[in-house]
């Protein structure tokens, strides 16, 4: 974390410096308070772009689901539990993120390996429908967007 954070910081200077500062004529490029002026405007962009970075970094919701049963494996600032359940008309395998409610685009889910579902609003929360067999399901990554 602490090298993605030294090397966005630097990204960040060199890119601004060089869009601010190498655009201006050759005359102003060589008065002093010009410098200063683009590095300030350089180092006040670092500070917003890094504090935005950090902000998503800690808003990160993601979990890895087992699929034998729905237990987490692991998880960062995912605050839902999960239950696994069968759909009485279909046989379906359904995983529902218990009390998530809104609208059900912002789930992204990655399979280990290629299997069909569909995510869909349920009345306890989000629900994920595996079209496939039940010992043909994958475990699986949760990510959610906000």
């Amino acid at each position: 974390m602490t090298f993605l954070i030294i090397g966005l910081i630097l990204w960040i200077i060199i890119l601004v410096y060089n869009a601010l500062y190498s655009f201006l004529p050759a005359n102003l490029q060589g008065i002093s308070w010009v410098k200063i002026c683009a590095i300030i405007v350089a180092i006040i962009i670092l500070i917003i772009g890094v504090r935005q970075s950090v902000q998503e970094f800690r808003d990160y919701k993601f979990v890895y689901v087992s699929a034998k049963d729905g237990s987490i494996i692991k998880g960062k600032n995912f605050k839902w539990k999960i239950f696994k359940s069968t759909d009485k008309n279909t046989g379906d395998i359904i995983f529902i993120i218990d009390e998530r409610h809104g609208d059900a685009s912002d789930i992204i889910m990655s399979p280990d390996r290629q299997v069909k579902f569909e995510t869909y609003n349920a009345v306890a929360g989000v629900g994920i429908r595996f079209k496939c067999p039940e010992n043909q399901i994958p475990d699986f990554k949760i990510e959610i967007k906000e």
